[in-house]
């Protein structure tokens, strides 16, 4: 496995999610690099609030649910969207400080 990989693994990591191998190869790796210590740290906090949001939620709830495709469709329009606004303040800008 690449280093890079073993970087990125930082937050499956934390949330506990890694196979035994790969995460016997990430707490290998966690010994000798600082930037996965830092990561591993900052992850910390997330899996403290998604562990109290799961025991909040009722029993017959399940914690976490899958996004619709409506709602990804929506957000990313909503994404392009805001890029486009972007774009057309900056082409103005540019076209003012030209003329």
């Amino acid at each position: 496995m690449r280093t890079l990989d073993l970087h990125r693994d930082a937050g499956a990591y934390a949330l506990g999610v890694l196979d035994a191998a790969d995460a016997f190869r990430f707490e290998d790796h966690l010994m000798d690099c600082p930037r996965c210590s830092e990561l591993l740290a900052e992850f910390g906090g997330v899996k403290e609030q998604l562990d109290s949001y799961a025991r909040r939620t009722p029993a017959g709830m399940a914690p976490f649910t899958a996004a619709s495709p409506e709602l990804l469709a929506g957000l990313l329009g909503r994404t392009a969207a805001g890029r486009r606004r972007e774009f057309g303040r900056r082409l103005a800008l540019v076209a003012a400080a030209a003329v």
